[in-house]
């Protein structure tokens, strides 16, 4: 089958299952991310409780360690951070931090199949089938710096793999997306890894897990509509 085909085939696929998904489209989504970050003899631990209300686009996070934070971002990247314990907010402005700039809106949204890439400024260069898997090479905009390019698998039309490349195509960093849920209006991977290569040759892995996946068409905790003390005493981020 020629390369054209399986690109066409593949784009088709995924138009369909993302009009057959968001008709079963949901509102709240909440659910706690638990990650393992290992670097040499080193393990960190965290957990976050996530909430994002995929009408108005806010994603707050609530922080447990390594101190108690309550953090909410919109689509344009504003990040309004509140510590409840010294009754302190915060306030950044980061674009490339919007909420509509990270896997949970990818995924919850059926934006699977370049999962923010095209966004970003990469352009598809080539798409090919291996075994069981459609492969895609997507090429970096001069804007990123020291990646030439990502290579991603799907398979049955969701991403199970991608590698960022540097110019000599020596890899970067490696992620898999595992252990998919079925959910209203979308499919979730309960457990993604990442392996990132330093310089020295050494490398760090991050295993991430997310549990209790509650889906609503109405909020089923406060966070979802979280504001900020008008009484909380406003600091500078250092």
């Amino acid at each position: 089958m020629k390369p054209s085909t399986l690109k066409y085939i593949f784009l088709l696929t995924s138009i369909c299952l993302q009009l057959s998904l968001f008709a079963q489209h949901s509102r709240f989504i909440s659910m706690q991310q638990q990650t393992e970050i290992l670097e040499g003899n080193r393990k960190n631990t965290s957990t976050i409780d996530i909430y994002f209300d995929n009408q108005k686009h806010t994603l707050t996070r609530h922080f447990h360690s390594p101190k108690e934070l309550i953090a909410s971002t919109n689509s344009f990247g504003e990040i309004k951070t509140y510590n409840p314990v010294t009754h302190e907010v915060s306030y950044q402005h980061f674009p490339g931090l919007s909420s509509k700039s990270n896997l949970v809106y990818y995924f919850v949204n059926n934006i699977t199949q370049h999962l923010g890439l095209a966004e970003q400024g990469f352009a598809l260069n080539s798409s090919y089938s291996e075994d069981q898997h459609y492969i895609t090479i997507w090429d970096a905009p001069v804007s990123v710096n020291n990646v030439a390019s990502v290579k991603m698998a799907h398979q049955h039309g969701l991403p199970v793999y991608s590698e960022y490349r540097d110019n000599n195509e020596n890899a970067l960093k490696k992620t898999y997306y595992t252990n998919y849920h079925h959910l209203p209006g979308f499919r979730f991977p309960e457990r993604i890894i990442d392996i990132t290569y330093q310089p020295s040759g050494d490398s760090t892995i991050t295993r991430t897990t997310y549990i209790n996946i509650e889906v609503s068409e109405n909020p089923h905790s406060d966070l979802f509509n979280f504001e900020i003390p008008e009484n909380a005493t406003s600091v500078e981020i250092e």
